[in-house]
């Protein structure tokens, strides 16, 4: 997710608790589809991932090596919010490792700063390339090339409690599939009483609020930024439906009153105690609460007022420029993408496949919370810009005040005009 929002640290201990599952693959290396010769380097290989996504990384570098022992990975882990600058720093440095697995909401400064390989040829031999998570390989691309590919990924979804809708008068074989039905819903679940509340979400933290608040946007038919990134649309009337609806949650106080001042610390904990009826929240959270005793809950798209959609979240993953074995780290990402590995490896570990025809996989079968998440992939969105983390994860930045002077000041108007104030200043234009 983040620095695709900091949930994603989160999301380390969702794979703890399935880590013991981790499986190796079979012994072949051989990739599902030859790519073009034209990339050099055939020898050991390096991988930087963050620190956030090392679980899943171990498990595939791991497989890797067991059946590739003259071709090894070497991988080391990048703290999050040093991953960035520490790459830039590698590939102008000419110290670059051959592989780089980094955050998907990142990747457009990337390939903006021209430090990523171009993968086209390789990626167009693919016979599973209309399968990848679509918006993970459009934001790795420029005018029709491709940089990078979907690697480890997230999806944004409405959680909610199926014991609170049941005891609400609710179907809980029927979640909210618009923004009137979701504020209809937590009325009924608020009216319960007893501190039970029918929302809930992190009011003070950026980057939840952009995994989270954004698809309610997208699916209202709109969206916070122009199609190339490059200013602000705050006034759509999507936007409006979406923070309409958060503003009238909190008027009617159907969300705690701790939600005003959540910067991320107690996301998570709310919907656990089992007083709190929906949150949005990444697909990480179905093995968090997985775990929790007597938490009965139903995973389902965020909806909007035209439609659902899903912030895609996670990683994508690229060949360094001037990578010195960029030939190994093809052949690695495309083995990585293979359907025995999604099958074998990346589905055990409790995370998503990045290919919608392994979607459907014994671990999502045996988990269907997972696989309403993995079917998300094929319709999830990211917001293109290489301002990301300027605009939408500084705890300073516009989005956040955007969102809090509409929904706790309750002055639109002055959220509008400030907000668009602030995303043109960082967007220098």
């Amino acid at each position: 997710m983040y620095a695709t929002p900091r949930h994603r640290r989160l999301a380390v201990m969702a794979a703890a608790l399935v880590a013991a599952s981790l499986t190796a693959c079979g012994n072949t290396s051989t990739p599902e589809a030859s790519a073009p010769a034209q990339l050099t380097g055939s020898g050991p290989a390096t991988l930087w991932v963050r620190a956030a996504d090392e679980p899943m990384d171990k498990a595939l570098v791991a497989a890797w090596n067991d059946a590739n022992p003259t071709r090894k990975i070497t991988m080391l882990t990048v703290p999050d919010a040093q991953y960035v600058q520490k790459y830039v720093q590698a590939v102008r440095s000419g110290d670059a490792p051959d592989l780089a697995a980094v955050d998907i909401a990142n990747v457009k400064s990337l390939t903006t700063q021209h430090l990523l390989t171009d993968i086209t040829a390789q990626v167009d031999a693919l016979p599973y390339k209309a399968a990848l998570a679509p918006a993970g390989v459009d934001i790795s691309s420029v005018d029709g090339h491709v940089y990078a590919l979907p690697h480890q990924l997230d999806v944004s979804l409405l959680y909610y409690n199926k014991t609170l809708f049941t005891k609400a008068g609710l179907d809980p074989a029927r979640p909210p599939a618009t923004l009137d039905e979701l504020v209809a819903a937590a009325r009924k679940i608020t009216a319960l009483g007893d501190g039970t509340y029918g929302f809930s979400f992190a009011g003070n933290c950026a980057g939840c609020n952009a995994y989270t608040l954004l698809p309610y946007i997208w699916a209202s038919g709109g969206d916070i930024m122009n199609a190339d990134g490059t200013k602000a649309t705050l006034d759509d009337p999507a936007v409006a439906a979406a923070l309409n609806a958060h503003k009238t949650m909190w008027d009617e106080k159907l969300m705690p009153a701790a939600v005003k001042d959540d910067n991320g610390a107690t996301w998570l904990s709310g919907f656990q105690s089992g007083k709190i009826g929906m949150i949005a929240l990444g697909s990480f959270a179905v093995s968090i609460y997985k775990a929790q005793a007597g938490l009965d809950f139903g995973v389902t798209p965020i909806p909007g007022t035209k439609g659902t959609s899903s912030f895609l979240g996670g990683d994508v993953i690229g060949i360094s420029k001037g990578a010195k074995n960029a030939q190994t780290a093809w052949d690695f990402i495309a083995w990585s993408m293979s359907e025995d590995v999604q099958k074998t490896v990346v589905a055990k570990t409790g995370q998503l496949t990045v290919r919608t025809d392994t979607a459907d996989n014994p671990a999502t079968q045996a988990e269907p919370r997972l696989l309403t998440a993995n079917q998300l992939i094929a319709q999830a969105k990211v917001p293109v810009t290489a301002k990301y983390n300027s605009l939408f994860i500084d705890p300073t930045g516009p989005y956040l005040q955007f969102i809090r002077d509409w929904v706790f000041v309750g002055d639109p108007a002055k959220a509008v005009a400030d907000g668009q104030s602030g995303f043109a200043s960082r967007l220098g234009s």
